[in-house]
């Protein structure tokens, strides 16, 4: 096995791949039904889809391989086919989006609870650091523009992203930053909570 931080099997390319694009059609689809079809903006939103739901997920998949990696640990991302179709299958037949494209799967003898909930965290924080990314390219843009309203998509997409993950409810991220550090886990997924969910 390759500990190399920046070695991808090519089973791994394959499943990043995948599922990015999946999701990207995932959140890009018009609806319940095949109206992707006969709606000409279906391919721009698949673009912008791709662009700012992907990264979110790349950057929080390899951010756990990466710091996985850091502690001795050999860590790949795999996808979740089963999930991926389902989650097409919802979207097509009622319109409802759900995302579960599979995880890093880490190998280890043993992790210590700090590295485990920095692992945890490195997920959530890769994508708060892509929504700062994206709001200081928005404001430099005219406002209301096409571009600044996408990078203001990504933003709260990401904050989304991030907050999600750090709900304190097995296996998301959150219980296991929570499990490690609760005060980490406060400063870090209650300002999170309260922009998103309030």
């Amino acid at each position: 096995m390759n500990y190399d931080l920046f070695h991808f099997s090519p089973r791994e390319i394959r499943d990043l791949i995948i599922s990015t694009v999946a999701i990207a059609l995932i959140f890009a689809w018009p609806g319940r039904g095949f109206y992707i079809f006969e709606d000409p903006t279906f391919l721009p939103r698949f673009i912008i889809s791709l662009f700012i739901v992907g990264s979110g997920f790349i950057f929080h998949e390899l951010a756990h391989r990466t710091v996985a990696r850091y502690f001795g640990a050999y860590s790949e991302f795999r996808a979740w086919f089963e999930g991926l179709i389902l989650a097409l299958i919802l979207k097509i037949l009622v319109g409802f989006t759900f995302i579960a494209p599979g995880a890093v799967y880490i190998f280890k003898d043993y992790l210590t609870p700090e590295e485990s909930g920095l692992i945890a965290l490195a997920g959530p924080l890769s994508n708060v650091l892509l929504a700062i990314l994206f709001y200081v390219f928005s404001i430099s843009l005219p406002p209301f523009s096409i571009l600044s309203l996408i990078l203001y998509l990504g933003v709260y997409i990401n904050l989304y992203l991030a907050a999600f993950n750090l709900l304190p409810i097995p296996p998301f991220d959150g219980s296991k930053v929570l499990s490690w550090n609760p005060v980490i886990w406060a400063v870090v997924s209650l300002p999170l909570f309260y922009w998103v969910f309030f």
